[in-house]
């Protein structure tokens, strides 16, 4: 099931990059657009907490638990992030002036983008020195991990077109790149 999650996360990510990039970044003021792409975040974190469960099941020892408890953590944090920002645009709910896309249950991505980097740079790490993944999952979760943190600060400082690169190569090759080979990993097992 696992595996599947980690599918599935690749494809809504996708989803989720089409659905921002063609439809809410053109026209901000698309409100549904806006919940259908913050939904889609949501949805994924809640797959993340199965997958990273059993990608920290299979690193194995104690940074098997770590990769499983913190993995769980930012996944959590990101179903939220998604859920608040889809309701609030669902709902027009502009909260204190700051619109539905600052979460003050994730401020500016901390979990989504931040400790996801974070996730994958160790994650990255541990596969690279011979933990059970192929060596080409490491690779690109190193990389995306490095690519997440940039995400994280380019959308703190308020950096627009560091963003957009940033978050189209995490949205659309990547993210989705990172979860097929987990999916494969884990389903191979």
């Amino acid at each position: 099931m696992a595996g599947l999650c980690a599918f599935a996360i690749a494809v809504l990510s996708i989803l989720y990059a089409v659905v921002y990039l063609g439809f809410v970044r053109p026209n901000t003021a698309n409100s549904s657009a806006s919940a259908v792409a913050n939904g889609l975040i949501g949805l994924s974190g809640v797959l993340a907490t199965f997958a990273v469960i059993a990608v920290g099941d299979k690193v194995g020892g104690s940074a098997g638990r770590w990769i499983g408890v913190v993995g769980v953590g930012w996944a959590l944090l990101s179903a939220v992030h998604g859920m608040f920002g889809a309701i609030a645009s669902a709902q027009g709910i502009d909260i204190a002036g700051m619109g539905p896309d600052l979460s003050p249950t994730d401020p500016r991505g901390f979990a989504t983008f931040g400790l996801a980097g974070l996730w994958s740079i160790v994650l990255g790490a541990l596969i690279l020195s011979g933990a059970g993944f192929p060596r080409s999952l490491g690779t690109i979760a190193l990389i995306n991990g490095v690519d997440l943190i940039v995400l994280f600060i380019a959308t703190a400082a308020g950096i627009g077109p560091l963003v957009l690169i940033a978050g189209g190569l995490a949205a659309v090759i990547l993210g989705p790149l990172q979860w097929v080979l987990i999916g494969r990993g884990l389903t191979e097992s």
